[in-house]
């Protein structure tokens, strides 16, 4: 398995890989009306666009083909997906992974995942905790989410007023 920064031409997989996420993986944790706000208005090109727009993404590639992308962006992580003929083989932890490497090594961290429902555990095991239900609304139509957080890799942030002065922690 190989992991990489996304490429324009692999925006058409992403995006039927989201695809069959929401509609063979989610449906049963989500309506029907609910994967179809989701996905509605949806296109390749809209990847594309958001990585351009700053959001990083990454590809697994297993024997040369997409089979999972992630993306962060600030100190969120945004998105996950991974086929689902090919989801519990390590692929999502290794996405997440490099997130959180790339994160780091621009100075950054990832805090924050609006966790689908029952990824919870998975995000646990990368240190992220349950924080509090949420919801984004999509066409009008609320997505229910888990909110959850993780430490900065550094510990609490420290601001400094002006050299020797006591850290204030926020």
């Amino acid at each position: 398995m190989i992991i990489r920064p996304m490429a324009r031409g692999d925006a058409e997989t992403v995006h039927a890989i989201h695809g069959a996420c929401l509609t063979r993986t989610l449906l049963g944790r989500y309506t029907h009306e609910q994967i179809t706000a989701w996905m509605d208005g949806r296109t390749p090109e809209g990847y594309v666009r958001a990585s351009e727009a700053g959001e990083r993404f990454f590809v697994a590639e297993a024997d040369g083909v997409v089979v999972g992308y992630a993306s962060w962006e600030d100190d969120e992580l945004l998105s996950l997906f991974v086929h689902p003929d090919c989801q519990s083989r390590g692929i999502g932890s290794a996405l997440v992974e490099a997130c959180l490497a790339d994160a780091e090594c621009t100075g950054g961290a990832i805090t924050k995942v609006k966790s689908v429902l029952g990824a919870e555990a998975f995000y646990a095991k990368h240190g992220f905790a349950s924080e509090c239900r949420g919801s984004t609304a999509k066409r009008g139509v609320e997505i229910p989410d888990a909110r959850m957080r993780r430490e900065h890799p550094g510990g609490p942030v420290q601001l400094l007023a002006s050299p020797g002065a006591k850290p204030f922690q926020p």
